[in-house]
């Protein structure tokens, strides 16, 4: 049936999330996110030389753990690490969320103070209520600086748990950013003008990406290395319902567009979603350019040994009754993947719609 795609498509989809999202599989999101519980501060501190902030140091996905040697050998830190270096979903290998380093308080100083991702544990008997607080820019720039208080190591333990979500979004939204601001001061303003006059998006290319397809319903993006290659997928439909928005369409949907636009070194080769071992998984969430479903799985090449991880974004352009999919897939056999998928990910976060 084809909806009047104009009239309460918002409406429809809402409703059809309600529905469905409790059967959906879930994995860790990397956006933005209402946090019951947290206090967040913005603030700003003075840098060593007194004269602003530091900048701040540290690699993608490293974080820096304060407190003391016994609660970071012991349960707390044990509790910590399950949390943050748990695998990251939808690679084809484990590898950590985070990565995390510890100082004890007494040597928490001016160098410790220039990490970019700082988690500050203060556990002492007179802390009344357990709480955690969020700051920006504290001691450097940028900065996010997480403090949980709590009045006991078993509190702390429990208040960690039950924001361990919030703290990941945090966290991977931080790395994201770190990739955005990089991407921005290295766009490539001609791919992204040419995305533009396409598709009617804004999106952030950086450089080192070219064409490999480009049409006005379909364009592919690749960047190469002799260790590695980015691809980045933008395709168009119509929006008609809600069954544009589950996870058995939105694979068959990427198949049947890189079955007829991604191929490999011969014609009979060509990316296919590869789901028999380790399913994808998909998440309704609410994104700032509109509703959207973000998916992760793994593709190979059918006739071919080529493979790799995937992430995509379904999103509705509700003002111009389309589907915006921006897929972002990497080749990296001998590579750590985390960090090069996650710049795919700062690269589809940036799509905005244009009037």
């Amino acid at each position: 049936m084809f909806y009047n795609r104009r009239y309460s498509a918002v409406f429809h989809l809402k409703r059809y999330i309600r529905l469905k999202e409790k059967e959906m599989k879930k994995f860790t999101l990397l956006f933005f996110v209402a946090v019951s519980g947290i206090v967040v501060v913005g603030c700003g501190g003075m840098g060593s030389q007194g004269g602003g902030l530091m900048s701040s140091s540290g690699r993608s996905g490293e974080v820096l753990v304060v407190c003391s040697d016994n609660q970071w050998k012991g349960v707390l830190g044990d509790s910590l690490r399950e949390i943050l270096m748990q695998p990251v979903a939808g690679l084809p290998q484990e590898e950590p969320m985070f990565v995390l380093s510890h100082v004890a308080e007494d040597y928490f100083r001016e160098a410790y103070k220039k990490q970019r991702n700082i988690i500050y544990f203060t556990i002492d008997k007179s802390i009344e209520q357990a709480k955690v607080i969020v700051n920006y820019n504290l001691w450097a720039e940028p900065q996010l600086l997480i403090r949980l208080h709590a009045k006991n190591e078993q509190e702390a333990i429990k208040t960690l748990s039950k924001h361990s979500k919030s703290i990941i979004n945090y966290l991977l939204t931080s790395d994201i950013k770190r990739f955005q601001r990089a991407q921005r001061s290295n766009q490539d303003f001609y791919l992204s003008s040419e995305v533009k006059r396409l598709q009617n998006i804004s999106i952030v290319i950086p450089d080192g990406f070219i064409f490999a397809v480009k049409k006005s319903n379909f364009v592919w993006l690749r960047k190469d290395t002799k260790e590695w290659t980015q691809s980045i997928m933008i395709y168009i439909e119509n929006y008609t319902d809600t069954n544009q928005f589950r996870n058995e369409y939105i694979v068959r949907l990427r198949n049947t567009n890189t079955q007829k636009y991604v191929f490999g070194a011969s014609d009979s080769t060509y990316v296919k979603v590869e789901d028999k071992y380790i399913p994808t998984a998909s998440e309704y969430i609410e994104y700032k350019a509109g509703y959207a479903v973000r998916t992760v799985g793994l593709w190979g090449m059918v006739n071919d040994f080529m493979g790799g991880p995937f992430v995509n974004m379904t999103i509705l352009d509700e003002k111009n009754s389309r589907i915006i999919t921006v897929d972002g897939f990497l080749y990296a056999p001998s590579e750590d993947k985390r960090d090069l998928l996650r710049q795919l990910d700062a690269i589809l976060l940036s799509l905005k719609f244009e009037e």
